[in-house]
């Protein structure tokens, strides 16, 4: 008897440890949810096999030597080029810094189009492991866990994440190449029609419903990727970018408690809109569309750091999971990169200055020169166009619109546009929830995104100038 408790004792000091005291009972819920149906574990009394599934490792650890070998590699590319970039500071601009641009902006040759060969080319390049093509390493990476998210670190985390990601891509498709990043605010303001944005054609991302099974992405090796947008979420709007913009100081912009101006949050709604594999922290990375995403995180919170005299100074604490000075932990990587980089030295210039971003679509610049956006000259902003024109949308042998005009050919209905009656819609997603779960091991948390459903009635904004 005295061993059990003990054994409770510790497996409940375990739980404190791995969730800080500021974490709330929503997002404890979404921790705990889990692949084995079973998020009403600690509600049946806390035991050995809960504590089992629970803390299941989420997918296969990077400890063998040809993966430490190649990402160690890709740390030192990294470092080295912010050694070259430092040195070179007193210019007026470095010459040679590679340029992210939105998704849709011209040239798309250059652009969107070398992004998704090269996603293709590491995606079949098996020279790290025979077993794991190196999209999927790098990918295996992000857990999804409270280390790299829920706190102040989840900036510059994902900050490194990301050029660690390009250098990958760089290694096997030529330097210069780059994320390009997704402003969701062009798609969230075509209003009900979000559904039909052209970057879910196979001009683009593909598939928008299901199995990706159109386009540049389409049953490539290694993980599946699925989605169902217009999940339960939401895109940026201008506004929300505007309200975020407005404050002085990194801690308004990293605590939950402050949700209009909680940019992890605004960016979580977009996980969840996507859904599908973008849903769960877990597998988020596997789908190409997540770098994009967190490449216009990053845009934003670059704008907004600029305005900081002394960034790193402004580091905000009282977050357990992410001290300042303490050394990014990518989780499933065995070993920390070297040199090391604290949560802090990630707000530095020191990899600020590794990427230029080229300004957001607007009516002043002709929306990137992009034939996928127009100008809304009512409202001044750019919008997306639709994969298929109003009024010109297939039908198919029913009299249904014929799904493939979106990129995929397996839905019978417009289900993301809400064109499909409740009883289809309600079946294709649960399938889209089980196909995801076969691809997950038996008791992994999801580490789903948590969707605040906030909308600030603020300024609009047409230029993210600051």
């Amino acid at each position: 008897m005295h061993t059990s408790i003990t054994l409770v004792s510790l497996l409940m000091t375990v739980l404190l440890l791995d969730f800080p005291p500021s974490i709330d009972a929503d997002i404890l819920s979404y921790e705990i949810n889990s692949t084995n149906h079973k998020p009403d574990c600690f509600k049946r009394g806390i035991n050995i096999i809960c504590f089992k599934e629970f803390l299941q490792p989420a997918t296969e650890t990077l400890n063998d030597t040809s993966s430490s070998n190649f990402l160690t590699a890709l740390w030192r590319k990294i470092n080295s080029e912010a050694d070259t970039a430092a040195k070179s500071r007193h210019k007026r601009q470095a010459s040679g810094v590679p340029v992210r641009r939105e998704v849709r902006a011209a040239p798309y040759q250059t652009n969107f189009l070398r992004y998704a060969l090269a996603v293709r080319r590491l995606k079949n390049h098996y020279g790290v492991r025979r077993d794991m093509n190196t999209y999927d390493i790098i990918a295996t990476i992000h857990t999804g866990s409270n280390r790299e998210h829920q706190g102040s670190a989840f900036l510059s985390w994902h900050r490194i994440y990301l050029l660690l990601y390009e250098a990958a891509l760089q290694a096997v498709f030529g330097q210069g190449v780059t994320a390009p990043y997704w402003d969701s605010s062009c798609d969230q303001a075509m209003g009900n029609r979000q559904s039909r944005t052209i970057l879910f054609s196979n001009r683009y991302f593909g598939t928008p419903l299901g199995q990706v099974s159109e386009g540049f992405f389409a049953n490539l090796p290694g993980r599946r990727i699925r989605r169902a947008i217009n999940g339960p979420g939401g895109l940026i709007s201008k506004n929300a970018i505007a309200a975020v913009l407005s404050r002085t100081s990194h801690s308004q912009i990293v605590r939950r408690e402050q949700s209009r101006y909680f940019w992890e949050g605004y960016h979580n709604m977009v996980h969840r809109w996507v859904d599908g594999t973008m849903a769960s922290g877990t597998v988020a990375a596997f789908d190409p569309i997540f770098w994009c995403h967190h490449a216009f995180v990053d845009y934003i919170w670059e704008l907004f750091r600029r305005r900081i005299a002394n960034a790193p100074a402004d580091y905000p604490l009282g977050f357990p999971t992410h001290p300042p000075e303490g050394q990014m932990r990518f989780n499933n990587y065995r070993y920390r990169p070297n040199p090391p980089i604290t949560n802090r030295e990630g707000y530095s210039n020191r990899y600020a200055r590794l990427r230029r971003y080229a300004p957001a679509p607007s009516c002043q610049n002709q929306c990137s020169n992009s034939p996928d956006l127009f100008c809304d000259r009512n409202r001044g902003i750019c919008i997306s166009q639709e994969a298929v024109p109003e009024g010109s949308i297939p039908m198919g042998a029913a009299g249904a619109p014929a799904f493939g005009a979106f990129g995929s050919a397996q839905a019978p209905a417009d289900i993301a546009a809400g064109m499909a009656d409740v009883t289809t819609t309600v079946t294709v997603l649960q399938n889209i929830r089980q196909e995801i779960f076969q691809d997950i091991p038996a008791g992994t948390p999801l580490n789903l995104f948590t969707a605040d459903q906030i909308d600030p009635n603020t300024r609009s904004l047409s230029v993210f100038s600051v």
